[in-house]
């Protein structure tokens, strides 16, 4: 009996041993990867600036986002219901989409727009569930200032869920235009997304962004992956939009980075004239 007690003290002690080694070694493998990950990004980023490539400082945090459904407001629904709650304002929904041209244009700020419009948008008088949007000034110029809808705590960076207010030459918004998503929800469980300068180092990486260039901004938020049977519901996927501007030239190029594979979504890039946001 007490050999046998033996036996089983040794084993037990032969097991906990084992499982301590083994995760000290996993953890020492991870933090070899994630150096040498870390070391091989280090490089590539010293490249950028021997091409003339400027950038500011790039996070390395990763986030984390789930793969996320929603349906496109048509008729009859959210958008066009709350719609009959306008006032002071013409009103259209055309499809998916809610076009509206105020009475009297709204005076704003050149440089802090948000200022007047984040207090316009909470009365649904003014704009149907503004509550739903925050102010996005990455994606706003001269022209237009965009509100992006907000899903899971990250902003829609496609029509299907903005308000773009439309500006004159006299900084006065003249009307908007608003797409919204409802119905939206997780399709997963939250998963890690690649870090925003993982994201530039890749585009780097793939060829796409040129020499003599300056990378303006990178954020992360929802754009269509695909679309489903109803042609009002689609899936979308964390993505890294990343801003690029070519120092000699009158344009910029926006790029998209699937923020969970990596994949350079070529789909729909956005190319914006100099002329609106100088």
């Amino acid at each position: 009996m007490n050999f046998k007690r033996i036996q089983w003290i040794f084993l037990v002690a032969f097991l906990a041993f084992d499982i301590v080694v083994g995760c000290e070694l996993l953890f020492q493998n991870r933090f070899t990867i994630s150096n040498s990950s870390q070391n091989r990004q280090a490089t590539v980023l010293k490249e950028m600036r021997t091409d003339s490539i400027s950038y500011g400082t790039l996070s390395k945090h990763q986030p984390t986002a789930y793969y996320i459904s929603g349906s496109r407001s048509g008729d009859g629904g959210q958008l066009e219901q709350e719609m009959a709650k306008l006032h002071n304002q013409t009103s259209r929904f055309v499809n998916t989409q809610l076009t509206s041209e105020f009475d009297s244009p709204v005076k704003v700020s050149a440089e802090h727009p948000n200022q007047r419009l984040d207090r316009l948008i909470k009365r649904s008088r003014n704009v149907p569930l503004g509550e739903a949007y925050q102010y996005n000034r990455q994606l706003s110029d001269k022209k237009t200032v965009v509100y992006t809808q907000m899903v899971k705590g990250q902003p829609v960076l496609s029509s299907d869920g903005q308000i773009r207010f439309h500006l004159n030459s006299n900084h006065e918004v003249t009307g908007y235009t608003q797409g919204y998503l409802e119905n939206t929800a997780t399709l997963q469980q939250r998963m890690t997304a690649i870090s925003q300068q993982r994201a530039v180092v890749w585009l780097y990486r793939h060829n796409q962004i040129p020499n003599n260039s300056q990378v303006r901004w990178a954020i992360m938020g929802y754009t269509k992956l695909l679309t489903t049977n109803n042609r009002n519901q689609a899936v979308y996927v964390p993505t890294w939009v990343v801003q690029i501007k070519t120092k000699t030239a009158e344009t910029v190029q926006r790029l998209n980075v699937n923020a969970f594979n990596s994949t350079v979504m070529k789909t729909s890039p956005d190319t914006v004239n100099m002329d609106s946001i100088k």
